[in-house]
């Protein structure tokens, strides 16, 4: 039906570029493809809260890599990576375990306890030690809250103690994860009580109860999953930072089952017993000694960009590279537990990524196509920065570079582009493609925002040159109450913006890359 249409809308809206000026392949089956059902699909992975808000680098953001490239291969993209890979590595300084330095044992026992299976080393502590072991309950110690759960002698004793919080509709911050679950503050209270070393059980989040409000902060199930080291933590705008603070002892994070083979407790009753009353459960000695050791140190790390090459179809074109992308990390994880599943910023413009790449790969433009997935944006737009300067094509051969970051909020029927004012003669195209297909955008706002324009993954190829486009959803960002925190998700996204924004793009795309010119360089 869009083919038969598409003349006769062009027609009546006074199209200013004729079909016949853009030579190359239908559009309207990879448009026709472009679906809210799938934009869904792609939203509802991305932002799930087993990706942990996809810190880079974590075993989410792994996750995500092979999602997308797994999509990108499908579209009919090849990977731009080392031996047909869409994985394109780099490396960032973080902590890191030292893995040979990092051991648990019961004495006595011959039980084995497995390094990322069993337990991980906590950032900011270290060292060695061996003490009986004492179950702490939530090892909270808070007077506003009325609410200690370090009672007795532990002096160089190992405290076991659950993370987070009792999970009470009213005690503490009732339906989110208050100052007091904070990890670092306990461990504070128990350095000051002179515990030796600290076991921290990672408990599966429940399926109801009061995390299960519409607005609680969502957190993963660690529950057959292995563990893995926080390299870093997130801090949410709104609230007033507040940084970890080194420990002078050692502290291993383990599964809830691994805790109860180390006390031979029920941690899980002890925990629901906390839940329902909201008091301190008793410290519980458990008549085991403990020996643990942890160490960490910073590290070059690999993180991945994944890149996809969609071929032209045009030979004398097809050297010529148009280049859409949108970063696929978030924030992670703070240490109260809260997660930030990032569903606007950005799983919105990576699903806008995938349905492009889709629509592209039905009928191959003239020109090539990059398709860029980008890590460590949230860090300084260190993935795009590390792509353009060790590309996997010529910089020069890049003709545009669109950007999708944060589409999922805002007027539903208005988008706002930054970078016209860099690419003017880009104006026309974003207007030519809001109507040359029924995309249904009614406003494009464009020379507004200037300050945000070197705060996305574009800027990075503006830099070496490449005339860049940023999609955003809206002016200014601060109407968007949710940036940058755990409230971030799914349900608050706009599937329908989303879709709609992916069209305009995909127009976008489809008009540069078919075109016979290219835009002139960016103003500096």
């Amino acid at each position: 039906m869009l083919t038969t249409l598409r003349p006769l809308v062009a027609l009546l809206l006074g199209l200013t570029l004729p079909l016949s000026d853009v030579p190359g392949p239908d559009p309207d089956p990879g448009f026709e493809t472009i679906t809210e059902e799938d934009v869904l699909a792609d939203l509802t992975f991305l932002a799930s809260p087993e990706l942990e808000g996809r810190d880079s680098p974590s075993p989410g953001l792994r996750k995500a890599a092979a999602y997308i490239s797994e999509r990108l291969a499908a579209a009919g993209f090849g990977g731009a990576g080392e031996d047909g890979s869409f994985l394109v590595p780099f490396e960032a300084s973080l902590p890191d375990p030292v893995v040979e330095a990092c051991a648990l044992a019961v004495d006595g026992s011959d039980e084995t306890f497995v390094f990322g299976e069993h337990f991980v080393p906590v950032w900011l502590t270290g060292g060695e030690a061996t003490g009986e072991a004492v179950v702490l309950g939530f090892g909270i110690d808070s007077d506003e809250d009325k609410y200690d759960d370090i009672t007795g002698d532990v002096q160089g004793r190992i405290a076991v103690i659950l993370d987070g919080e009792p999970r009470h509709r009213r005690k503490f911050d009732g339906p989110e994860l208050s100052s007091a679950a904070d990890l670092y503050a306990k461990l504070e209270s128990l350095g000051e009580a002179g515990v030796a070393g600290v076991i921290v059980a990672r408990r599966p989040e429940a399926d109801s109860g009061r995390h299960s409000k519409r607005d609680a902060p969502p957190a993963a199930d660690t529950s057959g999953a292995k563990l893995s080291f926080r390299h870093t933590w997130a801090f949410w705008n709104g609230e007033r930072p507040q940084p970890p603070r080194p420990a002078g002892f050692p502290v291993l994070e383990v599964t809830l089952a691994t805790a109860e083979v180390l006390t031979g407790i029920d941690l899980a009753t002890l925990a629901a017993k906390a839940d329902k009353s909201a008091k301190p459960p008793r410290p519980v000695e458990t008549g085991r000694t403990l020996t643990m050791s942890a160490r960490w140190e910073d590290r070059p790390l690999r993180i991945d960009n994944v890149v996809g090459v969609l071929r032209g179809s045009d030979p004398e074109l097809a050297d010529e590279y148009i280049v859409i992308g949108a970063h696929y990390d978030h924030i992670g994880v703070d240490a109260r537990g809260r997660i930030g599943p990032g569903a606007d910023d950005n799983a919105s413009g990576v699903a806008g990524l995938l349905e492009t790449a889709e629509a592209l790969g039905k009928h191959p433009p003239r020109r090539s196509v990059l398709a860029c997935a980008f890590a460590a944006e949230e860090d300084g737009l260190v993935g795009s920065r590390e792509l353009c300067a060790n590309p996997p094509v010529p910089a020069e051969h890049m003709v545009t570079m669109l950007n999708m970051d944060m589409i999922g909020r805002g007027e539903t029927k208005e988008v706002a582009v930054l970078g016209v004012t860099k690419n003017p003669t880009l104006d026309k195209v974003l207007d030519d493609a809001r109507t040359f297909l029924p995309t249904k955008i009614k406003k494009i706002v464009t020379r507004q925002g200037l300050e945000l324009f070197e705060r996305s993954d574009h800027y990075s190829f503006h830099r070496v040159g490449v005339p860049s486009l940023f999609f955003f959803e809206g002016l200014p960002i601060s109407n968007n109450e949710d940036y940058h925190t755990w409230r971030d998700t799914l349900d608050k996204v706009d599937i329908d913006k989303v879709t709609r924004t992916t069209r305009l793009v995909f127009s976008t795309a489809w008009i540069l890359a078919n075109r016979d010119e290219r835009a002139p360089e960016p103003r500096r």
